[in-house]
């Protein structure tokens, strides 16, 4: 069913932080269902925060505060629950794609995050940060995982990739990991949730070395991000944005058209046996 929420292990952390907002609404004399209505989720994405089995976004901690006239009391409460919290850029990219009513995404290494599978985000995690603790490691999984669901959402962004052919033939994991992404990219394009382009090594084409994402909002000015080693840098310069505007726009231009790039996708997952 879209939009149905399914709820996870969750975290001990998570448990108390959703246990502290849910007396602060009570003492408040609030329901779940209007403060999940005044922050702008649903009531069941809003319960799964109070019993601890859904993280919980900054944006969203102080929009509860709001709601319920607490002053900074959730705030403080999300900060003790993100005292061993993972990177700033890593909670900020969510609340973009959630906001977004266009995403416009290029990569030339990896498959995007918000069309990875499980075990390829854990394998690419394994990979390329292999400096992080474990518990930190499951955070970030956990951080990635929860942004999927935005895929079944009624409000999900129109969603166009451009993706380099490497990203189809290197190697993330196991064969079977990537036969599994790969399958995933195919179903996902099949049911139209996503538009994809593959951008062959030869193709001539500027900016094909640095991943980017553009988005669009119905409310606001377009914004842009780029990634890099450690993290991820917000853009919105008008000028830098009209450039990853014309580099999207040429990477486009050069790709292969969306049944092309289909069969070279299923080409490349028949590869890994």
């Amino acid at each position: 069913m879209r939009g149905e929420i399914v709820d996870r292990e969750g975290k001990p952390e998570w448990a108390v932080f959703g246990s502290a907002v849910r007396r602060l609404r009570k003492k408040s004399e609030r329901t779940g269902t209007y403060v999940a209505g005044t922050i702008g989720l649903s009531p069941t994405m809003y319960s799964s925060i109070e019993r601890g089995k859904r993280f919980c976004l900054e944006g969203h901690a102080a929009r509860i505060d709001k709601a319920l006239a607490t002053g900074d009391q959730v705030m403080r409460l999300w900060i003790q629950m993100m005292s061993d919290q993972l990177p700033d850029w890593f909670y900020k990219v969510p609340e973009l794609e959630q906001a977004a009513s266009e995403i416009r995404e290029y990569q030339p290494l990896v498959a995007p995050g918000l069309v990875q599978t499980k075990a390829y985000a854990k394998a690419l995690f394994k990979q390329e940060r292999p400096w992080e603790r474990v518990q930190a490691m499951a955070r970030m999984l956990e951080a990635r995982t929860s942004r999927w669901e935005l895929l079944d959402s009624d409000t999900c962004p129109l969603l166009w990739f451009v993706l380099s052919d490497r990203v189809l033939r290197s190697p993330v994991g196991s064969a079977s990991c990537m036969r599994e992404q790969l399958d995933h990219l195919v179903a996902l394009i099949e049911q139209d949730k996503i538009h994809l382009q593959v951008l062959p090594a030869e193709a001539p084409a500027p900016g094909k070395d640095g991943p980017f994402r553009i988005y669009g909002f119905p409310d606001k000015p377009t914004l842009a991000s780029a990634e890099y080693m450690t993290g991820e840098i917000i853009i919105d310069t008008r000028e830098k944005l009209r450039q990853c505007e014309v580099v999207f726009g040429a990477l486009q231009a050069a790709a292969l058209p969306p049944e092309q790039s289909l069969d070279q996708i299923k080409k490349a997952r028949d590869e890994f046996q």
